[in-house]
């Protein structure tokens, strides 16, 4: 019977899809989702059930990053893997996405998929999901008007891995949180961690990371860089399952210590599914930033070109570590665009809890506030700043990106550090509207 019915529903969300996209009243990601899962909820798991393999990554921060890393590795294995690609990470995205992928008959031919997929969502859809593999990359406090404070955050993912026995679990051993999630469960853990030294970069909401015993299973980076242009080397060791795993000289594009650790979660669950050393390794230095996550964007005008490099901050943990990854730089050129839309959290109290007070040491030409809480960020700026730099304020995030253009030099760097729905409008008016 269902795949009788099954027809009609697959016609109706493609068609749904493909009206929303072309009368530009949004990207239609996550609205057949949204209908099919009101109307017809045993869809999703019908067309989970034709995927073999099945890969979950959770957390508050490093979600999208760590599945287009994991998305690069397992192409470059000559393998198709099924993503909901566009960041759309609840429940009606992800069925969104499997709709638009299956044929007109509701098949699947993907033999894996890979999700990311929002903390308070896991729980609700873990146990239609089967997941073989689930992946937690951190727990920081995040948008308050989403989950509330970071203990109920950490209560829906330990419910998630409790409805999951069969699948293995991927840990970041340095977040304290995180590290705990899988005690007293009969799940097999692999854990990842940075050297010790680096771990003063990750202030875990007020708990002192520390270095615990060694795991049975767990991925260590080493030898960690950040080279002028931002990217990232480092190098691996460890062991997954029974089989020890070193790779030499990784080099990723996406900028910061903190982007390590996703590459370590992609190294690790891509071990699991057996993957070879020289294939992970290549597949990461095939990898480009997802969208807004470090990603470069060029405008040009005439002869005049200005990059500006995307830097996604969703809370004080990513404000905070984009901030300490720029501030070196000198005559740092700076865009933040701050909105409060839903996506974004309507919230935006975190700005006060983001210690942008180190950009004191930094060497700043000018700084400019936009998206439609510009007047918030600015006053937040004139209490983070002994000596207060040149600030210019505009709602409008056209005038932002033009301002910014006109009152940079030919080959400038722009640092822009956006909320995601103002990350998402700047990429549209720079012609890079997400492709469906």
């Amino acid at each position: 019977m269902k795949q009788i019915a099954i027809v009609p529903i697959v016609i109706f969300a493609k068609i749904l899809t493909w009206i929303v996209k072309v009368t530009k009243r949004g990207s239609g990601t996550a609205l057949p989702g949204l209908i099919v899962g009101r109307r017809a909820p045993w869809v999703l798991s019908y067309l989970l059930e034709q995927i073999p393999h099945i890969i979950v990554v959770t957390g508050t921060n490093g979600k999208t990053t760590t599945q287009t890393m994991l998305r690069s590795i397992i192409e470059t294995d000559n393998q198709v893997v099924l993503t909901n690609a566009t960041g759309a990470n609840l429940s009606r995205g992800i069925l969104s996405e499997l709709l638009k992928r299956s044929n007109i008959l509701g098949k699947i031919s993907f033999k894996s998929a890979l999700f990311e997929v929002e903390e308070g969502t896991l729980p609700r859809i873990v146990a239609q999901l089967k997941p073989e593999i689930i992946a937690v990359t951190n727990l920081y406090r995040d948008q308050l008007d989403a989950y509330g404070e970071i203990d109920i955050t950490e209560k829906y993912i330990r419910t998630a891995l409790e409805k999951a026995p069969q699948a293995r679990i991927v840990l970041n051993q340095d977040d304290p949180r995180v590290s705990k999630l899988a005690q007293g469960l009969p799940n097999e853990v692999v854990y990842v961690s940075l050297p010790e030294e680096l771990l003063t970069h990750f202030p875990y909401e007020g708990i002192q990371s520390k270095k615990t015993k060694p795991h049975k299973q767990s991925v260590k980076a080493k030898s960690i860089q950040i080279h002028e242009d931002l990217t990232s080397e480092f190098s691996v060791e460890g062991k997954v399952g029974d089989n020890p795993i070193t790779i030499e000289d990784i080099r990723i594009a996406s900028p910061g210590f903190f982007h390590v650790y996703n590459a370590l979660v992609a190294i690790t669950i891509a071990s699991l599914i057996k993957i070879k050393p020289e294939t992970i390794k290549a597949g990461l230095q095939n990898f480009e930033p997802a969208f807004g996550r470090g990603e470069v964007i060029m405008k040009k005008e005439g002869t005049k070109a200005v990059h500006y490099r995307l830097l996604l901050v969703k809370n004080p943990a990513g404000f905070n570590l984009n901030t300490q990854l720029i501030q070196a730089i000198p005559n740092l050129k700076i865009l933040i665009a701050i909105n409060d839309n839903t996506a974004d959290g309507t919230d935006v109290s975190w700005l006060w809890d983001s210690k942008l007070e180190i950009l004191n040491e930094s060497s700043i030409s000018s700084i400019t506030c936009s998206g439609t809480r510009a007047k918030d960020m600015h006053l937040r700026l004139k209490y983070a700043f002994n000596i207060l730099p040149e600030i210019h304020t505009d709602e409008s995030l056209d005038w932002a990106l033009q301002h910014t253009f006109e009152t940079a030099k030919h080959g400038d760097t722009i640092f822009v550090l956006p909320t995601y729905t103002a990350m998402l409008e700047i990429r549209k008016l720079m012609g890079r509207q997400l492709e469906e």
